[in-house]
């Protein structure tokens, strides 16, 4: 079973983007913390598709706080200068709920 759940912020504000054949699709960078280190994190590359690319870009920016469920994607392609396969590792993302938002403060709530 491919099944990934990832809890992060947002590295950056997402840009909606389509497709050759007009399918909306959004790239995002989390920042998700590690569990044995809170001060350190990965940064995981994911990518949306359609209404929740859509979402994605409405609601959030930069900082805020969102858990993503999908799954891990592994394409790969050649270096032509030194003939290395190189791998590129995507989650793409099939759910999402938006957290804590960062430009809110809860004085307004």
């Amino acid at each position: 079973m491919n099944d990934i759940n990832l809890l992060g912020r947002l590295t950056n504000t997402p840009e909606l983007k389509q497709s050759a054949n007009g399918r909306p699709y959004t790239w995002f960078t989390m920042a998700v913390p590690r569990q044995d280190n809170r001060k350190e994190a990965d940064y995981i590359r994911c990518l949306a598709f359609d209404k929740l690319a859509n979402a994605i870009y409405k609601h959030c920016d930069k900082g805020r706080q969102i858990l993503c469920q999908g799954r891990l994607q592994v394409s790969t392609s050649i270096d032509k200068a030194t003939k290395k396969v190189k791998y590129h590792h995507t989650v793409v993302v099939s759910s999402t709920h938006f957290l804590h938002d960062p430009n809110i403060s809860s004085a307004s709530i």
